[in-house]
């Protein structure tokens, strides 16, 4: 049985070689010595097949990068921060390495195995809270030999965002359930990975340091590392749309994205306040004067089953693409065999901790926990707004759907 796995804590060289290692033997399983290991592939009865172990997309394409919906545009942005670019060399600030731990339940238990809820409806019910995730009820029905971290969303926001916001053809707009679960491997501290833990709701009667979530901050009173892609560990992966050419495995989870930036303000209301320092990534965090937070941005998998079968997609061209480190097992598209869509967006997510802040920096690169400033985020540019969570209705199952706002998209495929 797949047990539970927890990202290491380790050194960066440390880390680098298990990369290295994991991406080998990811490499190994689904190339041409593929009759000397075990198949990473998983064939059950009534699912597609599941590719398994540590799975990489490298270089992915950046194909959407939508920043409209915040000024100045530089607060949101689809590239690593300016201390990781190197990381990805010869590929670009904005072609992530990504890296998926794909596990499975062969238990006989199958707990994975639960009926889908009702979808949302406008009759009458019981209060949701406002919370977007299930929690314990949730976790009572899963497997205990997975440990979802943090909570996946309840079904009802599922059904919402895949009706409103995903595109999901089926009636099944929150998918089916799967014995499958996926992890972002290579991950940061732990303690990183926090939720948000302070008040559920913003209340005018209290000051705006007492709602906000205290920073991630190193024992020298210096902000961690900004943060561009969530660790999430064993989320449970659920199949949209069977049987249709849009078929696919995914899962969806929500994070704290956080960027250094120089300016958190626009000069005389035009694009050209824009600090150069600032694009691709934010500044680095030793020119910092601002760390600017997302809370509950919304991150996406989508793994394509049948695309490649009906030759309506195809697997980047590894021929002539350079490698990350000189490493044969770092060219793109990397060792995932199906075609992969991840997406950064901020649909969705629970309503009283969805915030976009700036925390001042000061000199000496200490974080001003006293002083924040609340930023904006138009999440209707450029598309639309559906249930906004200032005046929403909980019953639509939840908020802050549509295909406006920021947004950033990447795949390994054409």
């Amino acid at each position: 049985m797949a047990k539970p796995n927890t990202p290491p804590n380790k050194s960066a060289k440390e880390d680098a070689t298990r990369r290295k290692r994991l991406l080998l033997g990811a490499l190994v399983a689904s190339g041409e010595h593929s009759d000397e290991v075990p198949s990473i592939w998983v064939n059950l009865t009534d699912f597609p097949p599941m590719p398994t172990g540590d799975l990489t997309i490298v270089g992915p394409d950046n194909i959407v990068a939508r920043s409209g919906c915040t000024e100045p545009s530089t607060m949101w942005s689809c590239s690593l921060p300016k201390e990781q670019h190197d990381s990805v060399k010869p590929y670009k600030p904005d072609q992530p390495t990504i890296i998926l731990q794909i596990q499975w339940d062969n238990s006989t238990r199958n707990d994975w195995k639960t009926p889908n809820e009702d979808p949302p409806s406008l009759k009458e019910r019981r209060g949701m809270g406002g919370a977007a995730y299930a929690g314990d009820t949730i976790r009572a029905r899963e497997a205990p030999d997975f440990e979802p971290r943090p909570s996946p969303p309840k079904f009802q926001e599922m059904w919402f965002l895949g009706n409103t916001t995903d595109n999901i053809k089926s009636d099944k707009k929150g998918g089916e359930a799967t014995p499958f679960y996926i992890s972002l491997v290579n991950s940061v501290e732990e303690s990183s990975r926090k939720e948000l833990t302070k008040r559920q709701e913003l209340d005018v009667n209290v000051s705006l340091p007492e709602v906000l979530p205290s920073p991630d901050l190193n024992e020298n009173g210096a902000s961690k590392p900004a943060v561009l892609l969530p660790q999430p560990v064993q989320q449970p992966v659920r199949l949209y749309d069977r049987g249709l050419p849009t078929e696919h495995y995914g899962f969806y989870t929500y994070f704290k994205r956080t960027i250094f930036l120089k300016s958190v303000t626009v000069l005389n209301d035009t694009k050209d306040g824009d600090i150069p320092l600032d694009e691709d990534g934010g500044c680095r965090e030793t020119e910092a004067d601002f760390i600017a937070t997302w809370s509950e941005t919304r991150f996406l998998v989508q793994i394509w089953t049948r695309t490649l079968a009906a030759n309506t997609s195809k697997l980047i061209d590894p021929t002539g693409q350079g490698a990350i480190d000189g490493s044969p097992e770092l060219i793109r598209p990397g060792t995932m065999p199906y075609p992969v869509t991840v997406t950064m967006d901020t649909h969705g997510g629970d309503p009283g901790k969805k915030f976009v802040w700036a925390w001042p920096i000061d000199d000496r690169q200490k974080v001003d926990e006293e002083n924040p400033k609340l930023l904006a985020n138009d999440i209707g540019a450029g598309g639309t707004w559906i249930n906004k969570r200032s005046r929403g209705d909980e019953k639509f199952g939840g908020f802050d759907g549509g295909t406006g706002g920021c947004k950033c998209q990447w795949v390994n495929w054409v």
